[in-house]
């Protein structure tokens, strides 16, 4: 996977950096379950989830927090080796004026500050020397982290079925593709169009075998393995899961919106990273430890949501929330800070969601403290703490 050469005089990037956008504002303390606070119940009468040993509990992390019950398979996966991080209190800055609002909210996160007219992710590749040819989007095109990278508008080519996105994948960069359900143009280069593509599975059988859920979110994350194994794997990935703006039926531990689509995310991460191991040959294979080809996946969202349920069963837009971070180079454990469930009115942001960001493409290699990636972030030359330096 070493395409890049190094550049600049340092270490050029090196593996492969998935972000998850959580589309429409995750509940922070459903994710984080504060089980052992007292007023937390208080708060959420229908909605509050119950503590490690009840039926439909939190998963325990330790001073009385634990996860959602529905991300039991990812923290099999990673949490019990230590490579899943929870961090707390992540959002949009208030004075950035996001206002709890979708729209200038994924402005600010997608195009990582305000009156930004490119990605973030557009900024760092341009300060790397890299281009297009190194990232890959999942959706109905682009992904906005990547605005402005492309010099031409990408040309929309119509999926046929045929063979797997994997062997579709492999042809790039050098032409387009036409060769699989969903792909939609895998041409890169430089000043060539970001690759991006609509996944779809070719059978059910083809999903189960692998053990991932219905749904684009495993699918594309399936065809980020099958990219790596064919040695074509991107440096930057961006994929959208929508549906967490859960004003109505939210739900507990046991069922409810919430707990449907956590279930879809863990189950796919649970089954990509149980790929990824297997690529590497398993624990006591050669680099299982991805020191020289890590990965990384950074689960973010817009905003987090009111500390109190609302009338309809769920909850309103608020400020800070939760992010997630999986990985070869991830510190795992809780970092941040919850909010006081007795004075605080709403969760305030103590993380800006830009560090979750320059810390996860710190750890391959990247330079965010340079070239303005983060209007307006100072960044020191180290990681934050949340996951490891290179």
């Amino acid at each position: 996977h070493g395409r890049s050469a190094p550049r600049r005089g340092v270490a050029g990037p090196r593996g492969t950096l998935v972000c998850i956008n959580l589309v429409g504002g995750v509940d922070g303390l459903s994710v984080l379950v504060p089980f052992a606070d007292r007023a937390y119940a208080g708060r959420r009468p229908g909605l509050a989830i119950g503590g490690p040993g009840e039926r439909y509990g939190a998963i325990d992390l330790g001073r009385g927090l634990g996860l959602h019950p529905a991300l039991a398979p990812l923290h099999r996966a990673v949490g019990r080796s230590d490579r899943l991080a929870v961090i707390a209190g992540v959002g949009v800055p208030n004075r950035q004026g996001g206002d709890r609002n979708h729209v200038p909210s994924r402005e600010f996160l997608h195009r990582g500050g305000r009156n930004q007219f490119e990605g973030w992710a557009t900024r760092l590749l341009r300060f790397e020397g890299m281009g297009a040819e190194e990232v890959w989007s999942f959706g109905d095109g682009p992904h906005p982290m990547f605005e402005g990278l492309a010099d031409r508008r990408v040309e929309r080519v119509r999926p046929v079925h045929a063979r797997s996105q994997a062997a579709c994948a492999g042809v790039a960069p050098a032409g387009r593709c036409r060769e699989d359900r969903g792909l939609v143009d895998s041409t890169g280069g430089d000043g060539g169009p970001v690759r991006w593509s609509r996944a779809e599975w070719r059978s059910p059988a083809d999903r189960l075998a692998r053990g991932y859920p219905e749904g684009t979110l495993g699918r594309s994350l399936a065809a980020v393995v099958d990219m790596r194994r064919n040695g074509t794997g991107p440096r930057l990935v961006a994929i959208d899961h929508p549906g967490y703006d859960t004003h109505v039926d939210q739900g507990d531990g046991r069922s409810g919106v919430l707990t449907h689509k956590l279930d879809r995310l863990a189950r796919a991460l649970a089954a990509f990273w149980t790929e990824i191991d297997q690529i590497r040959g398993g624990a006591g294979g050669v680099d299982a430890t991805g020191d020289d080809d890590p990965v990384t996946v950074a689960v973010v969202s817009e905003f987090g949501r009111a500390l109190e349920e609302n009338g309809s069963g769920g909850t309103e837009h608020g400020r800070g929330g939760v992010a997630l971070a999986l990985g070869d180079r991830v510190v795992g454990g809780v970092h941040g800070d919850l909010p006081s469930l007795v004075d605080d009115e709403v969760w305030e942001v103590g993380i800006d969601v830009r560090r979750v960001l320059a810390d996860a493409v710190t750890c391959h290699g990247f330079h965010p403290w340079r070239g303005a990636v983060f209007p307006g972030l100072p960044l020191p030359n180290r990681s934050l703490g949340l996951l490891l330096s290179p």
